[in-house]
């Protein structure tokens, strides 16, 4: 399932109102804007609606409104929720009301079985889509879960679990103490892919890693070298180390560069996700933060090329020159905030813009740098 389009007010009618409009999603996307622009706040709207609907987080405030494609129908949701509570829910496919739910949580939803409407009541703090799945009498909110079980984010320009070590125990529940969704866990989840995958999982680090300019010759676990532990804990600690191919030694995450260490983090949760379960959709914040301008562009390549081979949809947000140049001006989607407002430009709403642009002849970072969206506009 592909989410096809986006739009968001929070606040409604209040001074701090903050509303999105016009985003609409390909396969890889690339949120482009300036500092405070609204990037990341779209990509978080994103990511906290995929917590709610997985369970992991309570809603308190937003009006959203989703359209998915799944195999040729077209689904709709909506939720507008205030002060904690579910005001209003819709859940719609090829324009048929499946689901509808109002103030007080009393709504209608469609029962398969009996082929007709049925009225229900859900608490007015639960999403109807959670409370009532069910796949015998209401399978139609599968793909909408599937694809929210399967939605990662990466914001790149935090550590991505560079501090963090791990110290493994034998036990039953070990493997449920594992969240695939926190980067910060990258150690654990590269334990994880060596014990699923083997050397396929190994192979497919180095081989990214290398595409991006860091030669390796090796990449694993091992107890890193400058740390040194006072008291006696149940297991030793495990980090993640590669053997570099014009270095005698190892190099543990601990001594990695900032850059370096995030690229190998999102390359080592990537390839996990996509062997384990191909992500529905993968959001990365601030990607190309700290890398040079050949591993910038390189990184870009990797990911686009995994969203080519799979049915992975990818949404990216930068600000940053090298990925802006290297990606293509028709993924591009341009946040443009007035205000609180905040409308996105990109091809499909404004490709007349984009092609006379790409007549001047100027690289992709000038349609940004020199505000081309509005000094265009004054010129017209």
């Amino acid at each position: 399932m592909r989410l096809k389009s986006l739009q968001y007010t929070a606040h409604e009618g209040a001074a701090e109102e903050w509303r999105l409009r016009g985003l609409t999603l390909q396969d890889v996307n690339l949120l482009v804007g300036r500092n405070a622009s609204g990037k990341s706040r779209i990509l978080n709207v994103l990511y906290h609606l995929v917590r709610a609907l997985t369970s992991r987080q309570n809603l308190s405030y937003g009006h959203c409104w989703l359209t998915f494609d799944h195999q040729g129908m077209e689904i709709q949701y909506e939720l507008d929720m205030r002060g904690g509570k579910i005001v209003r829910e819709v859940f719609m496919i090829d324009c048929e009301t499946h689901l509808e739910r109002g103030c007080g949580g009393k709504g209608t939803i469609f029962a398969v079985k009996e082929s007709r409407q049925i009225e229900f009541q859900t608490p007015e703090t639960q999403l109807a889509v959670v409370a009532r799945r069910d796949t015998i009498q209401h399978p139609y909110f599968e793909p909408l879960h599937q694809w929210a079980e399967s939605l990662y984010y990466y914001a790149f320009g935090t550590s991505l679990g560079q501090e963090k070590l791990f110290f493994f125990v034998v036990s039953n529940d070990e493997e449920s103490k594992i969240d695939l969704k926190d980067p910060s866990q990258v150690v654990a989840i590269f334990r994880k892919g060596e014990q699923e995958f083997g050397q396929r999982f190994t192979s497919a680090v180095k081989d990214d890693f290398g595409a991006i300019g860091y030669e390796i010759e090796e990449v694993g676990l091992s107890q890193p070298h400058n740390i040194r532990v006072k008291r006696p804990i149940l297991s030793a600690l495990y980090g993640i180390y590669v053997k570099e191919a014009d270095l005698s030694g190892m190099t543990d995450q601990y001594v990695m560069s900032q850059g370096m260490f995030r690229a190998l983090s999102i390359i080592v949760q990537i390839n996990y996700a996509v062997l384990a379960d191909t992500p529905s959709c993968i959001l990365i914040d601030d990607i190309g933060e700290g890398l040079d301008f050949e591993r910038s562009c390189s990184l870009i390549d990797v990911l686009n090329a995994k969203a080519a081979n799979s049915s992975v949809q990818l949404l990216m947000a930068t600000n940053d020159r090298f990925v802006m140049n290297r990606v293509p001006l028709e993924v591009w989607s341009i946040v443009d905030r007035q205000g609180g407002h905040v409308n996105i430009r990109n091809y499909a709403n404004s490709k007349d813009l984009f092609d006379k642009f790409k007549f001047t002849g100027l690289n992709n970072f000038d349609f940004f740098a020199l505000d081309y969206l509005h000094a265009s506009a004054a010129d017209a």
